[in-house]
């Protein structure tokens, strides 16, 4: 068992104070950039279509404002609409926790796809090297969800519990380290060994992309039967939380990837 005790302010420069929750997120940022930067530098060395390096620069800056405002409306929209009616100046309180991932993939999705229609670069391509990228970022992401004590799990007996020292002091699953692991960590080495073992020119099949979702949808899927979040009934058969039934969309989108490609095909014909 752990106790965890953490100050969520990692220092102080005169009155500001720089907290992890914001170092460890800027480093997950940092991380996915730099790993995507390395893929397009691979890939134009293999002559094959990619945004340059200064283009990708200006669309990993928007990017990050996009996810982050993204994040921040899906945690509001999905999670706590209500708290948010009543408390609308929190919305601004992004160091205090509150960040949704599938609101974070929506925005990046519809912001990707305006990019890449203006610089004629197949979708799926860039979406495989997004989503390595991405996986990484996840991974070091929930760390901060670890030292923020936000997103535990439930109360156990367990050897590998954590006690959270400012939530109570009840045994609980430290769930944000098993999301990190399945979700972002384990996920990424698996992209990579495809990677390793099918090559470069892989990318703009969707394998990747198809994978990323497979995996991070199963994984949250399963560990949010350990974390303490509310369920809800779904047509008066099944209890699952909003997390588990966003997951359930992004595992049909990650099997149907081929599909999908064909269909997005057709819409940039069209328009």
């Amino acid at each position: 068992m752990i106790v965890l005790s953490v100050s969520p302010i990692a220092f102080s420069i005169f009155s500001l104070n720089v907290y992890w929750y914001g170092i460890i997120y800027a480093t997950a940022l940092s991380s996915s950039w730099a790993i995507a930067t390395h893929l397009l530098k691979q890939l134009r060395a293999n002559n094959i279509t990619v945004p340059s390096k200064a283009e990708f620069d200006s669309f990993m800056f928007w990017a990050i404002v996009t996810i982050i405002v993204s994040a921040r409306f899906g945690h509001i929209l999905f999670f706590e609409p209500t708290y948010y009616l009543k408390h609308p100046f929190e919305v601004l309180m992004i160091r205090n926790g509150g960040l949704s991932f599938h609101g974070s993939v929506i925005g990046l999705g519809i912001y990707s796809y305006f990019f890449i229609r203006s610089k004629k670069v197949q979708w799926l391509l860039m979406a495989d090297v997004l989503s390595i990228a991405g996986a990484l970022g996840v991974g070091i992401g929930r760390i901060a969800n670890f030292i923020n004590q936000e997103l535990y799990g439930k109360v156990t007996s367990s050897n590998y519990s954590v006690v959270f020292a400012t939530v109570d002091k009840f045994q609980r699953h430290p769930t944000q380290i098993f999301e990190s692991f399945f979700e972002g960590f384990l996920n990424f080495w698996t992209l990579f060994l495809i990677l390793k073992f099918r090559g470069i020119r892989t990318f703009g099949s969707g394998v990747f992309v198809s994978v990323f979702c497979i995996i991070y949808s199963s994984s949250r899927f399963a560990i949010e039967f350990l974390k303490e979040v509310e369920a809800y009934n779904y047509f008066n058969v099944v209890q699952l939380t909003v997390g588990q039934v966003l997951s359930i969309i992004m595992f049909v989108f990650g099997i149907s990837i081929k599909k999908m490609k064909y269909l997005t095909k057709k819409l940039i014909q069209r328009t």
